[in-house]
């Protein structure tokens, strides 16, 4: 799992954002820190008092279990097929009112 890629990032906060409640208050701390202030490992090691190495582990056991509940509940997911509809039936909408627009157009001109 790359935890640093862009994506992977955009994903993991939004897991977090949705799921971070099934977290230990230790674990959304730190999570919180490393993906939405983009800390370090080693800011949060120094910070926590612990190595880089258990930070590290802790951030990857903690992602598994948001994605896991991802998996099993799919509210993610959800969100985005939602999301993705809003966005066809809006398209679909602007592009009955520009019909619209042109048939009454073509009307006022008769």
């Amino acid at each position: 799992m790359a935890l640093d890629t862009l994506l992977s990032r955009e994903r993991n906060v939004a897991l977090l954002e949705r799921y971070g409640n099934l977290l230990t208050a230790h674990q959304r701390e730190v999570l919180d820190l490393y993906l939405k202030s983009d800390w370090s490992l080693g800011e949060i090691a120094t910070r926590r008092k612990v190595s880089r190495s258990a930070v590290h582990d802790l951030v990857r056991r903690s992602v598994s279990v948001l994605e896991e509940s991802e998996r099993r509940l799919g509210l993610l997911a959800e969100a985005l097929r939602q999301r993705e509809e809003r966005e066809s039936i809006a398209a679909e909408l602007a592009e009955l009112r520009r019909r619209m627009s042109r048939l009454e157009g073509r009307l006022a001109g008769v």
